[in-house]
């Protein structure tokens, strides 16, 4: 009976569905003071080198590195990922005194084709607010130290939450008049001064997510 049970949850285990990719970048790989620019999958706005930003070891969340966006950086990380539930996360350290916009967003159609944006927060260093761009919803800049934001994305279900320092901030549609997919990940700055993002990943939901040893058990009772 043992040989029938573990037959019967190897058949169960080869036939849940399959873990999506998940990508990381923590820039310690990287040389010190090197663009990003053709480093990793990352590149300026459409390609274009001009708005590069920096590796740097001024901060660090995770040692010895992080990513300076300075005030004229757009730097972006094009992936193609569809369907089913993505976490993305990132650690921002933004410095008391900091002035001016700068933003992280995510795009469900990037370059070559028609751009298409699906998140935009917004860093307001003059006002000391991160501003979901869609809803307006705001929570006060923690300055000086290295806070967590995430995002819970559904693509099937066209929605995502945004967390800022494990708090909840908004809720919004995914896409409209895009596409159901992670095209990109943009690190933008309006000519705001410099901040620091390191630490970022974005995985996709784990292949026993729907198919448990509880489910297993529950099939074979």
């Amino acid at each position: 009976m043992k040989n029938v049970f573990f037959t019967l949850c190897a058949a169960l285990l080869i036939l849940a569905p399959a873990a999506l990719a998940d990508w990381s970048d923590n820039f310690d790989s990287y040389a010190l003071g090197s663009g990003l620019h053709g480093q990793g999958g990352w590149e300026g706005w459409q390609g274009d080198p001009g708005p590069d930003a920096y590796v740097t070891d001024d901060q660090a969340y995770s040692t010895p590195h992080s990513a300076a966006i300075i005030p004229t950086s757009d730097i972006v990380q094009p992936f193609a990922e569809t369907g089913g539930t993505w976490t993305m996360t990132a650690w921002c350290y933004v410095p008391s005194g900091s002035t001016g916009d700068q933003y992280f967003i995510m795009l469900n159609q990037y370059y070559p084709a028609t751009n298409n944006w699906s998140v935009q927060i917004q860093f307001d260093s003059d006002a000391g607010n991160v501003i979901d761009y869609y809803s307006s919803s705001t929570t006060p800049i923690i300055n000086d130290q290295w806070v967590k934001v995430n995002l819970d994305i559904h693509l099937d279900m066209n929605s995502y939450d945004i967390y800022y320092n494990d708090a909840f901030l908004a809720s919004n549609a995914w896409q409209s008049g895009g596409s159901d997919a992670i095209a990109a990940l943009d690190l933008f700055s309006d000519g705001g001064s410099t901040i620091y993002w390191d630490d970022l990943n974005l995985q996709g939901g784990g292949a026993l997510e729907h198919t448990t040893w509880g489910n297993i058990k529950t099939v074979l009772q």
